[in-house]
């Protein structure tokens, strides 16, 4: 038996249904975010409000004798009356002053507790203590205590209702934090509210999404689907029999959009089988391209040091590298290298250009450097025979620019020359800063060129980052770069991390500042820290 609708007109009309559906939820999502969040700052605000302002009419410095005589004199009644209005005056289901005790924050010591009069909550006397193993609770009341964070906690579907809670903390007037004060109100009115109105949307769009059926299911069954039907069994035609077309399409006249898809099939159908030859052709070639920058960039990547730790025997410093290429293979380096048990030779260079040719430059001069440092040469002695050598035979016109630091571990001292390269950024007596030594001339640019080496001492603690420019010079899509400044501020909030934990930290923030925008140079960074015994 035929059937009434073709499946492609069951596909389409289900495709705008649901779309339908989905705009709908869409702008249900956005009405409901939008409610919720103005909920949440207006009831956050106002509880915010409430509780600091009730803060402000404490004695906190008589709090201690309160607790130890559990006795309550003159003022402490005349506070109670205070906080009592605030109850009643903003509708509060309770309002709570309390010392809770660490490190578990479980035991709680209430100081004042009025509750709202009439209501379902008992108030606790002056000096009541309870074991209270909420989690959420307890978790807050000790960032409260610890960090004198505020704390606004929402709390759904309770056997008293849904409540949103303020908790701030009390200082005494030495500064310290005495106890924290919460203060509890009913949203419960609001959560109905936004419950019927969920309710209703969703019943609006199935009913829309009916009515989408019935209309557009003939509709489009009897203006589109028959010509397109025809068109469906061609191109399973051509494709099922070796691409070999029909004039089956040439009885299709609509002068119309159809009539033209029509057209187009047959056209495309022509041009596929005499294309067909020379795609075969040009995607063999290209297969064999992309096996051999495949074979590139495995060799390549086998090349730079990428284990962690970086040398399992050494414990006193913490030391990882990453470079990231913008093409299959990259033209920047890195190295890092263990000269004797006191000395350590790190290096982060760049090389011109991009792609094979730069690649092939970087294996050279990484293989040069690390040559020249195991002789035992100084940084600068290593710069000034690396360029020579690298002038050599550099038809391309390449260059590097590079950093190279020798540690020497029983001194601190650390020696290093800048070949053009960006400054890296060092931690040193707690303070983050860029080591701006001006730089030499670049590597390979002109041979016989002096080298000045310059020299600072390390601390156990400090920390060098060192970086190529495709770092600084990331760029978003509104072309802004990275930058230098976000660059420290970015290696400033690692300071607590190890190496590889560090470099991740700063590409997820250069990841963010570029967003979607391509990355258009290598991007390598080295993370060195001379731990603290």
């Amino acid at each position: 038996m035929k059937r009434r609708f073709p499946i492609i007109t069951k596909k389409i009309v289900f495709g705008i249904v649901v779309s339908g559906f989905l705009l709908c939820s869409v702008v249900f999502s956005a009405g409901y975010w939008s409610f919720s969040r103005q909920f949440r700052k207006e009831y956050d605000s106002n509880i915010r409000a409430i509780s600091e302002a009730a803060r402000e009419c404490l004695n906190p410095d008589d709090f201690a004798l309160y607790l130890k005589t559990a006795t309550p004199d003159e003022r402490y009644e005349g506070v109670l009356r205070i906080l009592q209005d605030f109850v009643n005056k903003f509708e509060l289901n309770l309002l709570y002053v309390s010392a809770v005790s660490a490190p578990d924050y479980t035991d709680i010591t209430y100081i004042y507790n009025p509750v709202m009069q009439d209501g379902r909550w008992r108030a606790f006397p002056l000096g009541y203590t309870e074991t209270y193993v909420e989690p959420h609770y307890n978790s807050s009341a000790k960032r409260v205590f610890e960090n004198g964070e505020v704390i606004v906690r929402h709390t759904f579907r309770t056997r008293s209702g849904s409540h949103i809670t303020a908790m701030v903390p009390v200082y005494d007037s030495d500064g310290k934090i005495v106890a924290v004060l919460g203060a509890q109100k009913s949203i419960q009115e609001f959560v109905d509210a936004r419950r019927s109105f969920a309710f209703f949307v969703i019943v609006l769009e199935l009913l829309f999404a009916a009515l989408i059926v019935i209309l557009f299911s003939a509709y489009f069954n009897v203006k589109f689907i028959r010509p397109l039907v025809l068109i469906t069994h061609e191109t399973d035609h051509f494709a099922s029999y070796g691409g070999e077309p029909t004039d089956s399409l040439l009885s299709i006249t609509n002068r119309d959009e159809i009539g033209t898809l029509a057209h187009t099939v047959l056209q495309m159908e022509r041009d596929v089988c005499r294309n067909i030859k020379e795609l075969t052709r040009v995607t063999a070639e290209k297969e064999r391209i992309s096996t051999e920058l495949n074979v590139a960039t495995q060799i390549q990547a086998d090349a730079l040091p990428t284990g962690y730790p970086a040398f399992p025997s050494r414990m006193d410093f913490d030391l990882f590298a990453t470079m990231s290429p913008a093409k299959e293979v990259g033209g920047d380096l890195y190295d890092y290298q263990l000269l004797d048990y006191d000395h350590l030779m790190l290096v982060v260079g760049d090389v011109s250009g991009k792609g094979v040719p730069a690649a092939l430059f970087m294996m050279t001069a990484k293989t040069l450097l690390s040559s020249l440092a195991m002789q035992g040469l100084s940084p600068r002695e290593i710069f000034m025979s690396a360029n020579d050598h690298l002038c050599n035979g550099n038809s391309a016109e390449l260059f590097v620019t590079c950093w190279l630091g020798i540690l020497t571990f029983s001194t601190g001292e650390l020696r290093f020359v800048n070949a053009g390269h960006p400054y890296p950024v060092l931690f040193h007596e707690g303070e983050f800063g860029f080591i701006k030594e001006k730089p030499n001339f670049v590597l390979g640019g002109m041979p016989g060129i002096p080298y000045k080496e310059h020299s600072l001492t390390l601390n156990k603690g400090d920390r060098l980052f060192v970086y190529s420019d495709g770092v600084t010079e990331a760029t978003s899509g509104a072309k802004k770069l990275f930058g230098v400044e976000r660059l420290l501020s970015a290696v400033s909030a690692t300071a607590a991390q190890n190496a590889p934990d560090t470099l991740k930290s700063v590409r997820c923030a250069i990841d963010e500042f570029v967003g979607n925008a391509e990355q258009f140079d290598d991007i390598t960074m080295l993370q060195f820290e001379w731990k603290k015994a």
